[in-house]
C-alpha cells in the first residue's frame, strides 16, 4: 500500500501545518532581507504581490476542492456499491426459498457462510489482513456458484430461473466491484503536489505580509491550520477503513443476521 495512506492522519495535519508555518517565516524573512539590501520600501509592489497571491491561493482552493470531490464521490460510490450487495444478498436469499427443501438448504447455508465472510473483510481497516479476508470471501464464492448452476439445471427454465442467475451475477458482481474500489485512492502524486503546492502558497503568503505595516501572523496560522484541516478529511474520504470516515456497513450486517439466523 501507498505510504501516504500508512501514515497516520495526526502525524499528517501537524505535519504540512508546521510545514506551512516554516515557510510562512521563510518567506517573511526572505522578503525583509530583500527589502533592507536594496533599501527599498515595503509598499512599492504591494498591488502586484497581492494580485499574484490571489491567483496562487485561488489555484489552491481550486486543487483542493477537485481532490475533495473526487474523494468524496468514491465515499458514495463505496456506500451505494455496499447496498447494491446488500440487496443482492437479500434477493438471492428470497429466491432460494422458491428452490426445493434439498437444493434451498445447502444454498442458504452457503450464502450465509459467504456474506459473512464478506462483512468481515469490509469491516477490516486497510492491509494485508483485509486482502487475505478478501480473497477468502471470493473463494467461498465457488460452492456457492455450483450449487446455483446445479439448481439451474434441474429447474425448468422461467422466471425464477432467470431471477436466480440474475441475482447470483448481481452478488458476485458488486463484490468484485466493492474490492477493486476499496484499493482505488487519489494518485499519491497528485496528494504531494497538493501539499507542497500548499506550503509553496504560504511562502508567498510570508513574502507577501513582509511588505504589510502590520502582519498578521495569527490570522494566517488559523489560515493554514484550515488548510491542513481540508487536506486530512480529503485523505481521510479517500481511505475506506483506515479513517475516521468510514461507510456504515449496518444494512449489510443486519442482511447477514438475518441469513444466519434463519
Amino acid at each position: 500500500m501507498d505510504g501516504v495512506w500508512s501514515w497516520s492522519l495526526v502525524v499528517i495535519v501537524p505535519m504540512l501545518l508546521a510545514a506551512m508555518i516554516a515557510a510562512h517565516e521563510a518567506g517573511f524573512r526572505i522578503h525583509t532581507r530583500l527589502r533592507r539590501v536594496s533599501g527599498t520600501a515595503g509598499d512599492e509592489a504591494g498591488n502586484d504581490e497581492s494580485f499574484i497571491l490571489s491567483g496562487v491561493l485561488g489555484l489552491l482552493a481550486l486543487l483542493m476542492g477537485f481532490s475533495f470531490s473526487m474523494a468524496l464521490a468514491r465515499l458514495e460510490d463505496r456506500r451505494d456499491l455496499m447496498l447494491q450487495e446488500t440487496s443482492a444478498v437479500g434477493y438471492l436469499a428470497m429466491l432460494a426459498e422458491g428452490l426445493p427443501p434439498e437444493r434451498a438448504g445447502p444454498l442458504k447455508a452457503d450464502l450465509a457462510t459467504y456474506a459473512t465472510a464478506r462483512l468481515a473483510a469490509a469491516e477490516m481497516a486497510d492491509g494485508a489482513e483485509r486482502l487475505a479476508a478478501e480473497r477468502k470471501a471470493a473463494a467461498l464464492r465457488a460452492p456457492l456458484a455450483d450449487k446455483i448452476r446445479a439448481a439451474l439445471r434441474e429447474l425448468p427454465s422461467g422466471p425464477l430461473t432467470v431471477a436466480l442467475a440474475g441475482a447470483y451475477d448481481t452478488v458476485e458482481d458488486s463484490a468484485v466491484r466493492r474490492q477493486a474500489l476499496a484499493q482505488a485512492h487519489l494518485p499519491a502524486r497528485v496528494l504531494w503536489l497538493l501539499g507542497v503546492y500548499a506550503t509553496i502558497s504560504a511562502a508567498m503568503l510570508g513574502y507577501s505580509q513582509a511588505g504589510a505595516r502590520a502582519p498578521r501572523r495569527a490570522a494566517a496560522t488559523t489560515l493554514y491550520l484550515l488548510i491542513a484541516l481540508a487536506f486530512g478529511v480529503i485523505l481521510d474520504l479517500d481511505r475506506p477503513r483506515a479513517g475516521a470516515i468510514t461507510v456504515d456497513q449496518a444494512p449489510f450486517e443486519e442482511v447477514v443476521a438475518g441469513l444466519s439466523a434463519g
